[in-house]
């Protein structure tokens, strides 16, 4: 294997591994279970800083005489929704199950019908000891009450919609209305009030929210479930944002106004949507909890939408709670009538960045959409997806071995150029150099045009080495004996903690990232034993490319299958189109069109003539040298 294809291996598995060691998460530290709430909002700091003011006793109900002095004290004119009966009533469609609770009136458990969590358990988003969902209101007289403590009435119900009132009295109450249309991950929210007036200030005109969410441990490794699991946000107007999924603790106040805000794991979003206006003086926090625990991070936002209590005031939202399916994201777009802006959402769906992206969206997923309509085994899919690529990339393998070919039929000729120069003197190494140049122009080979083409090929591989782990069409897809594509496939596996081991290699060893470290070594036998040139090596450069073998197994051992199985697939691939090209180049047919090629006039490349003007330099440097000694 010469220097260059060698190189280009390494920097391909450099960049590789760049990426694991960048998205690694950071250690972790337990999260203390009563977290504190965040820093009281400038309204909740008014009302405790101005005395609570009585409201006559004509305003209040007569149920609300008989409440205890504390109870009103606290409570006011909302005394006698303080106190009442919890009960859950649920909404359920052919994907999702939603259900509410009246002490609240918000969602306190949300179960995605169509998938299943590991062991083959139900999959729940979050249940009631997961959530909490408050409208702190600021009243007339002075008291912040939240309605988190406060009792609903359940006005109307159904399989797909219901609507929950708080009461004030006779003249005044806050409709919260929740619809779950059919074959649906969207759950439209209506918040509607009606003489609230006399609730709430006159001059009020945003309403604040407070939402957190414990995320639940859903898949296998909770290292690589927790390095996608943060806050992310999207401007109005603007790019989508998130709070770093590998701190242990993060916190942002955000003044400009958000389109959405979602809380998301590695293949699941709760996302919540203002559809009329946006969503403004936001504070998001995230907390990681203890490694291997049943949580991975603690999501936490206070924030306010628009809502005035003068003309009867209505907002809006939609309540995302689903996969990160990026057909499906993408799809809610073109559902969006008029000049609405684009919600965007697939961007939850990591792809990489700039052309790593523009890969995935533009190529991988159409391809991968065309051959999931023909085809339901998805290790059928990665194969066929493999080959499609080598035969797209096979015209740069093709140079590839072409550059390799003309160097080794080369070799004799460098050989009697590095005998007639001997020794590591730099005037020597200068004259070996410049005639090893001037044999490759003369025969038209070029040492550079054995990396390029792999280059080249490195946007595919690590595009694909971002599609494959956040794919959620992998999960729970099995094949052969891997029983989940989107998580690693042990063929052994462990529970003693071995020191060093189980921290950077795990308790396992996956099959299909044991079968490319394989291939991997086979491959990197065969390219070397038909690539050797005849040019000096550094000493122990030939064993980089076993240790690089070893360095992807650690590294690659707790991945995705589908993931391993595609590189192994690939490697393979690759060690077949390398052996037909060898049995399919005429090599004596090849030096003798190389010789052909001295006898004509060559002209010199820019890089070339400049290299030949820097040993020109460095050798009149030495010749003064010489001279002044």
């Amino acid at each position: 294997m010469d220097k260059n294809t060698l190189w280009g291996m390494l920097l391909i598995g450099a960049i590789i591994i760049g990426f694991s060691i960048l998205n690694k998460p950071e250690e972790t530290f337990p999260v203390i279970d009563n977290i504190p709430q965040s820093d009281t909002i400038a309204l909740s700091q008014k009302a405790q800083q101005t005395p609570a003011t009585t409201l006559p006793m004509d305003s209040l109900s007569a149920d609300s005489v008989l409440l205890s002095s504390s109870t009103m004290q606290k409570y006011g004119v909302l005394s006698g929704v303080s106190v009442g009966e919890s009960r859950q009533i649920t909404l359920k469609n052919e994907l999702l199950s939603i259900a509410f609770d009246t002490k609240g009136g918000s969602p306190v458990q949300a179960e995605l019908l169509q998938y299943k969590a590991q062991e083959d358990k139900p999959l729940y988003l979050f249940a009631k000891e997961d959530i909490r969902v408050n409208l702190p209101l600021l009243t007339i007289d002075n008291r912040l009450v939240n309605t988190e403590d406060l009792y609903f009435s359940v006005l109307n119900a159904s399989d797909t919609s219901l609507t929950m009132r708080l009461p004030v009295d006779s003249l005044s109450h806050m409709d919260i209305t929740y619809t779950l249309p059919r074959n649906d991950y969207r759950l439209g929210i209506s918040i509607r009030g009606e003489g609230l007036n006399r609730l709430l200030p006159a001059n009020m005109s945003f309403q604040d929210l407070e939402w957190t969410q414990k995320m639940r441990t859903q898949e296998k490794s909770w290292k690589f479930e927790n390095q996608y699991t943060s806050i992310y946000y999207k401007y109005r107007g603007g790019e989508m944002e998130s709070l770093s999924p590998t701190k242990n603790e993060a916190k942002e106040n955000i003044k400009e106004p958000i389109r959405w805000i979602a809380f998301k794991d590695k293949y699941f979003s709760t996302v919540l949507i203002s559809d009329n206006d946006a969503f403004e003086n936001n504070i998001f926090e995230i907390k990681t909890f203890a490694e291997d625990s049943e949580y991975t991070k603690e999501c936490s936002m206070r924030t306010s939408f628009p809502f005035s209590v003068n003309d009867n005031s209505q907002a809006e939202f939609t309540l995302f709670l689903g996969p990160n399916d990026y057909n499906l994201l993408r799809g809610y777009d073109a559902e969006l009538s008029g000049n609405k802006e684009s919600l965007e959402l697939d961007q939850l769906v990591y792809l990489g960045a700039s052309v790593f992206r523009w890969i995935n969206q533009f190529l991988i997923i159409p391809t991968v959409n065309f051959l999931s309509g023909f085809v339901s085994n998805w290790g059928i899919i990665i194969l066929l997806l493999t080959i499609l690529i080598k035969l797209l990339l096979s015209p740069l393998t093709y140079k590839s071995y072409m550059s390799q070919a003309k160097m080794r039929v080369l070799k004799p000729q460098v050989e009697a150029i590095n005998a007639k120069y001997p020794g590591n003197e730099q005037s020597m190494m200068l004259k070996r150099n410049q005639e090893t140049m001037s044999l490759y122009r003369a025969a038209g080979a070029s040492p550079m045009s054995g990396c390029l083409p792999m280059l080249l090929q490195m946007p595919f591989l690590i595009a694909l080495y971002m599609y494959f782990p956040t794919s959620i069409l992998l999960r729970g897809e099995s094949f052969l004996w891997a029983k989940d594509l989107s998580t690693y496939d042990p063929i052994l596996s462990w529970d003693v903690h071995i020191p060093i081991i189980s921290t950077y290699f795990g308790n396992h060893i996956s099959l299909f990232c044991l079968l490319w470290a394989i291939t991997n070594v086979i491959y990197t036998k065969y390219t070397m034993s038909q690539s050797s040139t005849g040019q000096a090596q550094m000493p122990g450069f030939k064993y980089m490319p076993y240790i690089m073998t070893v360095m992807f197994l650690v590294f690659f051992n707790s991945n995705s299958s589908g993931l391993c199985y595609y590189y192994f697939i690939s490697t393979l691939i690759t060690i077949l189109q390398y052996i037909f090209f060898r049995f399919g180049i005429n090599e004596e047919k090849l030096l003798a069109k190389m010789e052909e090629n001295k006898k004509r006039p060559q002209k010199k490349s820019k890089w070339v003539a400049r290299m030949e003007q820097l040993q020109k330099q460095q050798q009149e440097l030495q010749r003064q040298q010489r001279k002044r000694k």
